[in-house]
């Protein structure tokens, strides 16, 4: 679809960003941030360039997202700063920070920062970018917040680069996050993060955590030693309590128990279809409901990526250089924070089209239809200043 210029309210948020470019580069930013919500197909600098009327040189996008000196800490820094300030979410509640990373997979082997990282859903090594990410959720609330890049250790040495673990990427955003003024904060991650260093960076500081457990993890119980699945396989049948959350029950045991190097634990035995799951906290004083319940929360960060990578080209960026790759993420993450302020604005204007705008997806075509019109509305003006249908296809 060829777009003519940016939705009213799309521009009024856009300009909030003014101030973090120079005039050329904030033109960039615009088409590029519109380009990732409007082009259709591939969301490549070459597509999102031949989607507008007024289309330069792709080469100035290229520049912009890979040697344009302006600063993706400063355009950090802006976003959580305006959904913060759009947003604000109520004293005294909880909100929950998600860990997790994403691959993006690519074919091209000259990327670099580009290796081999196992896919858990693949069960296989894949080639392309692991990016270590976190999200916040408080209520109806919820946008990415920082993302890192993994590089494999022996990538970094050829570079001369310092090396950065996972957990290291990670520690490094739950260290760098500031919770909203009067807030509670619980860390939700999934098996893989769960190990000392993210729960002691939670303890250090004052939050709470919320983890799955493997199946072997191991667990003191009344003073017996033995993995989760063995302790969930001595339980009598009549401890197992049934729980509905939203709508959906779950077959429920909670016990407190010691892990090594997480202390003292709630743990939620949970018996599910394909077998017992393991939750666990550091509040022994939370009902398993409520555990359960705290941990579900993270599949908005599991959503977010999917919606990232469907709606708004996660993983389809084109770029050799390191740097360009960790632009676009960057402009991804802000691409996704207008468009959740554009839902809460529009939603608050008419709690009817606020119904038809419940995810990512369908703003993304709110705002193509909006584009839309206002390209029939060009079209309509050319005509009405006697401009030939011939010179139209042309700028077309």
């Amino acid at each position: 679809m060829l777009v003519s210029s940016a939705v009213s309210v799309l521009e009024q948020l856009l300009e909030q960003f003014k101030p973090c470019f120079s005039k050329p580069q904030f033109r960039n930013y615009s088409t590029y941030i519109l380009g990732l919500v409007a082009c259709e197909g591939k969301k490549n600098i070459d597509a999102i360039n031949r989607s507008f009327l007024d289309a330069k040189n792709q080469s100035s996008l290229n520049r912009f997202l890979t040697s344009s000196p302006w600063s993706l800490q400063r355009l950090e820094a802006k976003r959580l700063a305006l959904v913060r300030e759009k947003l604000p979410v109520p004293e005294g509640s909880t909100g929950f920070l998600l860990i997790d990373d994403t691959i993006n997979r690519k074919t091209g082997k000259h990327m670099e920062e580009a290796g081999y990282h196992f896919d858990s859903a693949e069960g296989k090594a894949v080639w392309g970018h692991d990016v270590v990410t976190t999200h916040y959720v408080n209520g109806d609330v919820e946008y990415p917040v920082r993302l890192g890049l993994y590089v494999k250790k022996e990538t970094c040495q050829k570079k001369g680069q310092a090396f950065k673990t996972k957990i290291q990427l990670a520690i490094e955003q739950i260290n760098e996050f500031t919770p909203p003024g009067g807030t509670r904060t619980v860390l939700g991650f999934d098996s893989w993060f769960f190990c000392h260093q993210i729960t002691e960076a939670a303890r250090a500081r004052g939050w709470d955590w919320v983890t799955q457990a493997e199946s072997n993890r191991i667990v003191h119980y009344k003073g017996q030693k033995m993995n989760v699945t063995q302790l969930a396989e001595s339980l009598a049948e009549k401890r197992f309590k049934t729980v509905k959350i939203k709508g959906e029950a779950y077959v429920l045991c909670g016990l407190k128990a010691w892990m090594p190097k997480a202390g003292n634990v709630k743990l939620v035995v949970s018996k599910e279809q394909d077998g017992f799951h393991f939750y666990v906290s550091n509040r022994v004083d939370w009902p398993s409901r409520r555990l359960l319940e705290a941990y579900k929360v993270r599949h908005t960060i599991e959503d977010f990526y999917r919606d990232a990578k469907q709606n708004l080209g996660l993983e389809e960026y084109q770029l050799r250089k390191g740097r360009g790759a960790i632009t676009h993420w960057h402009l991804v993450f802000n691409a996704y924070t207008l468009l959740t302020l554009l839902r809460h604005s529009v939603s608050k204007a008419s709690s009817r089209l606020g119904r038809r705008l419940a995810t990512l997806g369908e703003v993304c075509r709110w705002v193509k239809r909006q584009c839309f019109r206002r390209l029939v509305d060009w079209i309509y003006q050319k005509f009405r200043h006697q401009a030939k249908p011939e010179t139209i296809y042309r700028m077309l």
